[in-house]
């Protein structure tokens, strides 16, 4: 059988195509789940339309240096949550390492051409928001937290009310 890899370019193209098959988070009739679909997707517009207009102005209408920012944020985090086993808190005697990563696998997992990668790399450095290691890898530094601790607390809030919405379309 031959098998074809899809680019990340290749899935935003027919982004309905994924995920095949219904998912519905456990608790939920798929009869209920499937007549309020339109409202679900009306929902689900608003929260990420309210929330690419946060990051477009947040980020000067680059939502690419979003992008890269947040695959760095995401990777460098790995440790601190585990979709198995949720938040892994610190050990107070052993200090979180970040996992750091480099351009190859950001323009890898984005799709985003490296040239380009690598410069938004250079501006988040410029910007103090990541640091380069002695190994060319890449990390977040401490200042994103104080940069964007209201950006979070915006989009948290968006999302918990989203969240509600959704629970209230469903036990309806």
């Amino acid at each position: 059988m031959l098998r074809t890899r899809r680019t990340p370019k290749d899935r935003a193209a027919f982004p309905t195509e994924l995920p095949t098959g219904l998912h519905i988070p456990a608790g939920v009739s798929p009869e209920v789940y499937a007549s309020h679909r339109d409202i679900l997707s009306v929902l689900l517009l608003r929260f990420m339309t309210s929330r690419l207009r946060a990051m477009y102005q947040a980020y000067d209408g680059d939502l690419t240096l979003c992008l890269v920012l947040g695959e760095i944020a995401s990777r460098n985090t790995e440790r601190f949550y585990d979709e198995r086993r949720g938040y892994m808190p610190a050990d107070a005697h052993v200090q979180r390492q970040l996992l750091p990563c480099n351009a190859l696998s950001i323009s890898d997992v984005t799709g985003i051409p490296r040239e380009t990668v690598r410069r938004k790399l250079a501006k988040l450095v410029e910007l103090g928001w990541i640091e380069k290691t002695p190994e060319d890898m890449y990390v977040i530094t401490d200042k994103i937290g104080t940069v964007f601790a209201a950006f979070d607390d915006s989009q948290t809030y968006d999302l918990m009310k989203t969240s509600e919405r959704i629970s209230n379309v469903l036990r309806s």
